[in-house]
């Protein structure tokens, strides 16, 4: 879905090679951090876009909303599986992700949000929210172990890069501060 979304508004990143069947991927050290830290981040972006989709007016945005939704879900679907094989948490990877905007809580934000300017506070948040995904996504890029988490690491930062060029030619003025 995210690919026919793109194609025509944005450049398209290649797909990711399949892993082969019965192959694992190992993580480690800064590889695991990274992965915790992108699953908390991409956790607060699912609860942003889940927060109430059905309020989105305009199309282009109600359908980047459904893709981030289920790329983000198979995202961290595959990080948690990756965190999973590395073994039992000791609990020093774990991460609390800050919010990216001057609000405690976009959630509640969006959903005391009036219809009329839903998609304007949407995209406040999501693109401070998918502009920090895609640091954190290059900052790794360098420091990856894994080939597989270095691609996961590519791809998150050119998906989040394209979704926020996107938003910017959509017909949707965030609010004013």
């Amino acid at each position: 879905m995210a690919a026919l979304l793109l194609a025509g508004c944005a450049p398209t990143p290649p797909p990711a090679a399949p892993v082969p069947s019965g192959t694992t991927t190992v993580v480690d050290g800064t590889d695991l951090a990274f992965l915790h830290t992108m699953t908390a981040h991409q956790e607060r972006t699912l609860a942003i876009v889940r927060a109430a989709p059905q309020r989105v007016r305009e199309p282009r945005l109600r359908t980047l909303v459904a893709a981030i939704d289920a790329t983000e879900t198979d995202e961290v679907a595959q990080a948690r599986r990756w965190i999973s094989a590395a073994g039992p948490d000791t609990g020093h990877h774990r991460h609390t992700h800050p919010d990216p905007g001057d609000t405690a809580d976009p959630v509640a934000l969006l959903r005391g949000t009036p219809d009329a300017g839903y998609d304007a506070a949407l995209v406040a948040v999501l693109v401070p929210q998918q502009r920090q995904a895609a640091a954190l996504a290059r900052a790794h890029l360098s420091v990856a172990v894994a080939p597989a988490v270095r691609d996961l690491a590519r791809r998150i930062d050119e998906s989040r890069t394209a979704q926020i060029r996107l938003i910017a030619t959509l017909p949707v003025t965030p609010p004013t501060r």
